[in-house]
């Protein structure tokens, strides 16, 4: 029989073949591959705190057990860096979304389709069983909408089509975060997908034959077999009877047209014990209870911090009762209590004196003097591993601080981090995101208020019009309708980002310079992102999507080219002005219908900064013929990314309108500045971080500018 230490490999936890149901392990033969939920605890176990990596290879099986053990994998301590090696279809699928972090390799496929079954019953328990399929159905849609930022609704949908995906489709759709690490180039999609989809309709189908003949099998085979007692072989021939009723798996049945065909085998008459069986409704509201009264016991302790929140979660997933669960906790924390602890006063760090003491580090590192950070002031990146190691530190140092890199005393492990990373993370996070602030923005000259992206897909920046021109009222009152017209322009956000680390060395030679250092390059860095994105649109002219036209263009009405271009002068900029005040509302039919833009921005490459700000400089003319009237009207600003330097022009200079900018632009809901997230955070040779940023622009609107290719 296998065991949880069966999965686990190289430190690694190997997810490989069928998975079922821990009812269903007596059942299968000792050449099978499979995996189960209580294998998964147990190999956790074994495997401990901290990110660990598992690799999955499964064409799926038993819907609830595939539950059991995402919820098991989310809820683990540090997280889970998960790989697909091949195939994860249908629940196999499900325990890909608990990953942290989500891989595929070149070659491998995800599958993922509608729960399914079958039953054996009565017309009112087909019918239940149709309903409690849809209810699973639905709440399987909102996990897989969660992890890929899907609407439950598009995820549904997706079921319901059984989609395959590689691993470039699966990582666009969001239900993967990349390649990994061992990728090289994937083989064709169409060679593959095939062999995939074959393989786990014919794998699906030898399992419930070998799971519908192990039920036929006589009892004296089964209890003839070494590894059962008399006994356990009296039990397995309880359990056929309980097995013939019962809906094992999310595996599609091959041979059967509909998920309410009943199984091949004929199920013995039933007893009297089958057919007093709970309601559906009557089995949930029991679950409810129980996971409610567990929760609500364990509460003030993980408050308290006396236990974790993922020792109850497991207690919850493993079905026990709330007096068995309540056991388990005492002993958990019984056992967490040092040697020869009384019953008398001890003192306690409360949630509110923690993070006081958090902020003051991080206020220390950061250079500050006051509040919380006083009682730590000039404190070094050394200073604080040691700080964090507690009071019995030593005499060696580095040995001090590396227990002090993963010392969790203060945190918990919350996040899956140690206090040392957790410090050092913020520190770079706050540090950058002031760094950024510091930095101007020359790109916000041609955009407007910012959009806010929920995903990656993309959104629409969309402009209403229409004849709105009042027309004349009909003698019987009747008035002519005004019809809306829309116009939309694409804009997706682009994730760019790199990684930190802060190492063990590092910290041993207290390179304090690091948090200036990095956190400035990376706030360099993400303007330098905006600028470019933001700037190639203007200097390459791009097309709208509304029309594929590009933003400035004769049909536009905004570009002056070849005769008509011109150097800055009085005379060019009145023709500019002239095609800005001209340009009509989109929709309108009305020739009067004038949108009365007027430019307030002179945007010019350095080779035109004299001659701009000459032009905006207030003088008195020596001939009133000469007067420049627009010199007041227009800032001027000097772009680089617009020159000839840039692979653009030295001698194109543009009109902008503020309130009618060309560019849209677009961050991340929750993202409107460069962060940094830990990745590894419990290692104590490094701390290891990301630092991103996702920003997003296009061009949107051609209206409120216009361009000179000038002379």
């Amino acid at each position: 029989m296998r065991t949880g230490a069966d999965l686990i490999s190289n430190d690694e936890l190997i997810l490989s073949g069928n998975v079922i149901d821990d009812s269903w392990m007596s059942w299968m033969w000792d050449e099978d591959v499979f995996f189960s939920p209580s294998m998964v605890r147990s190999a956790l176990a074994q495997l401990g705190a901290g990110r660990i990596t598992v690799r999955i290879n499964s064409l799926g099986g038993h819907v609830n057990a595939g539950e059991q053990i995402r919820a098991m994998l989310a809820g683990h301590a540090g997280g889970c860096r998960i790989i697909v090696e091949g195939v994860a279809a249908s629940a196999a699928s499900m325990i890909l979304m608990a990953g942290a972090e989500r891989l595929l390799s070149a070659g491998s496929h995800i599958m993922i389709h509608d729960p399914s079954g079958a039953i054996f019953g009565t017309v009112d328990e087909g019918r239940r069983h149709l309903e409690g399929l849809e209810v699973t159905a639905s709440t399987y849609a909102s996990v897989y909408a969660a992890a890929s930022g899907k609407t439950p609704e598009e995820a549904r949908k997706i079921m319901k089509a059984e989609t395959w995906y590689g691993p470039d489709a699966a990582i666009a759709e969001g239900f993967a975060d990349g390649l990994a690490d061992d990728a090289t180039s994937a083989p064709p999609a169409s060679a593959t997908l095939e062999a995939a989809r074959a393989a786990f309709m014919g794998a699906n189908r030898v399992l419930m034959e070998r799971i519908s003949a192990a039920k036929q099998k006589p009892a004296t085979d089964r209890a003839a077999r070494p590894d059962q007692s008399p006994a356990a072989a009296r039990g397995n021939q309880q359990k056929e009877a309980a097995m013939a009723n019962e809906t094992p798996t999310d595996a599609p049945q091959a041979d059967a047209p509909a998920t309410m065909q009943a199984p091949a085998v004929t199920p013995p008459a039933p007893s009297p014990s089958t057919m007093q069986q709970p309601s559906t409704a009557d089995v949930l509201a029991g679950e409810r209870a129980r996971t409610r009264a567990i929760r609500e016991m364990a509460a003030p302790f993980v408050s308290s911090g006396r236990l974790m929140q993922a020792d109850v979660d497991a207690l919850v997933d493993e079905g026990v009762s709330a007096e068995v669960a309540g056991s388990r906790f005492m002993a958990t924390m019984a056992a967490a209590e040092p040697a020869g602890r009384t019953v008398g006063q001890r003192a306690t760090i409360t949630r509110d004196d923690t993070e006081t003491q958090l902020e003051g580090m991080i206020g220390a590192m950061m250079g500050q003097a006051e509040g919380p950070a006083q009682q730590f002031r000039g404190m070094r990146i050394r200073h604080l591993a040691m700080e964090l190691a507690g009071p019995s530190r030593g005499f060696n140092d580095p040995d001090t601080i590396r227990r002090g890199m993963r010392s969790t005393t203060m945190m918990g492990g919350a996040f899956g981090v140690s206090d040392f990373a957790y410090v050092t993370t913020e520190v770079m996070n706050r540090t950058l995101q002031a760094a950024y602030q510091r930095r101007a923005a020359t790109w916000q000259l041609v955009t407007g208020a910012p959009l806010t992206a929920t995903d990656f897909r993309e959104l629409h920046s969309v402009r209403f019009g229409g004849d709105f021109s009042l027309k004349p009222v009909a003698e019987n009152g009747e008035y002519q309708s005004a019809v809306l017209a829309d116009e939309a322009e694409g804009l997706k956000v682009e994730r760019r980002g790199r990684t930190i680390k802060l190492t063990f060395e590092a910290v041993v030679n207290d390179d304090m310079g690091a948090f200036q250092r990095i956190p400035m390059e990376f706030a360099m860095a993400a303007r330098s992102m905006e600028n470019s994105m933001v700037w190639a649109l203007i200097r390459a002219n791009a097309a709208l999507k509304s029309d594929n036209t590009a933003l400035f263009h004769a049909s536009h009405s905004n570009l002056a080219s070849g005769g008509a271009a011109a150097a800055i002068s009085a005379v060019s900029v009145a023709a500019a002005r002239k095609a800005m005040w001209e340009q009509r509302a989109f929709g309108t039919k009305d020739k009067d219908d004038f949108m009365q833009v007027e430019p307030d921005r002179l945007i010019v490459p350095p080779a035109l900064e004299l001659v701009a700000l000459q032009f905006a400089t207030a003088v008195t003319p020596a001939v009133d013929g000469n007067v420049n009237p627009y010199k007041s009207t227009l800032a001027p600003s000097v772009v680089p990314n617009l020159g000839a330097a840039a692979g653009g022009s030295d001698t194109a200079w543009y009109l902008i309108s503020s309130d009618l900018p060309p560019i849209a632009h677009a961050y991340l809901e929750g993202y409107n500045a460069p962060t940094v997230q830990t990745i590894e955070g419990m290692n104590p040779d490094a701390v290891t971080m990301n630092a991103r940023h996702i920003f997003g622009a296009a061009a949107v609107e051609y209206r409120g500018s216009f361009k000179n290719n000038g002379a």
